[in-house]
């Protein structure tokens, strides 16, 4: 098993970086990383990943699952199984891949933890045992599986101001699904990780509600989102533990849910609105600057560093 991850910083947090460092030393695996810059500046070098990949310009929007489609052509050929995982988390299990890998023989996308532990500005202490943290919020397969903690119609709809479902992060699956089927790329504010978790359900009704999917949008994520679903077959399987989540600013200064609201406003249709430019990264393809300013005013409310 390999993993890929995506390295994208347009305001030049210096906490992506530093969170960047500590999830390569601790990942355990090969991995493949794409970093995009806006401007020709690199922030990653050669040993922050066994397969780099970097590429410049682009516009500024939310790019990461446009850079993992890009990552899965750098993976080797005789890699049957493929993660992709955020570039700031830490498993606790030393064996996740392990179990992963075991799961796939008959399962075909793996998440592979079941709770999450968000850290706070005091950042990761190695020295420091965090098992008796409490969890900031559960895996969507655990959830789903164990039909305890949420019923399936929760899904799409996470509790304001708390991280009670963790939709991306890290998942495993086997490597023919994910080359055939790509990521869905189309969420330009993010959330394309809620995108993907509806669809391997079928809940395609309520991304459409909770990610303000207008006609156009819905249109494009089902032509991503049915057959995807239909390549998974309801085969997921979980792997039990726990994920660290490295500090990069607050909880609700990602705006989680408003961005979803507040980019209806500009009517995004992403079949008129976007191109794939040469360099693989998401490009406009025609004139929007209102659009473009509240991409750009989002990534820098963030605050990462604060």
């Amino acid at each position: 098993m390999w993993a890929i991850t995506s390295y994208y910083n347009p305001v030049r947090y210096k906490r992506r970086l530093s969170n960047y460092k500590i999830f390569r030393a601790n990942l355990g695996i090969p991995l493949v990383a794409v970093e995009l810059s806006f401007d020709g500046h690199f922030e990653l070098t050669e040993g922050d990943a066994d397969i780099l990949v970097q590429i410049s310009g682009g516009a500024v929007l939310w790019q990461n699952e446009r850079l993992l489609n890009i990552a899965i052509k750098s993976v080797p050929r005789t890699v049957t199984n493929i993660a992709w995982v955020d570039c700031d988390i830490i498993f606790e299990r030393s064996d996740w891949m392990n179990e992963a890998e075991l799961q796939l023989s008959n399962a075909n996308i793996v998440q592979p933890f079941s709770d999450l532990v968000d850290f706070t500005s005091a950042g990761y202490q190695p020295s420091v045992n965090y098992r008796d943290i409490h969890p900031s919020g559960h895996g969507v397969t655990s959830v789903m599986n164990a039909s305890t903690l949420a019923a399936p119609e929760g899904v799409s709809s996470p509790s304001v101001g708390a991280r009670s479902l963790a939709y991306r992060v890290a998942w495993a699956s086997r490597r023919d699904i994910v080359e055939h089927h790509g990521f869905y790329d189309a969420m330009i504010a993010g959330g394309g990780d809620q995108a993907m978790a509806d669809a391997i359900y079928g809940q395609f009704e309520k991304a459409a509600h909770a990610l303000h999917l207008n006609s156009a949008r819905q249109e494009h994520y089902l032509r991503w989102a049915r057959p995807y679903q239909r390549a998974v077959a309801k085969k997921i399987g979980n792997v039990p533990g726990r994920l660290y989540h490295l500090w990069h600013g607050s909880y609700e200064k990602r705006s989680y849910l408003d961005r979803h609201r507040l980019l209806a406003d500009f009517d995004f249709e992403p079949d008129a609105d976007l191109v794939i430019g040469s360099n693989g990264a998401w490009q406009w393809a025609r004139s929007r600057p209102e659009l473009e300013g509240f991409l750009a005013d989002y990534f820098i409310s963030r605050t990462e560093d604060d």
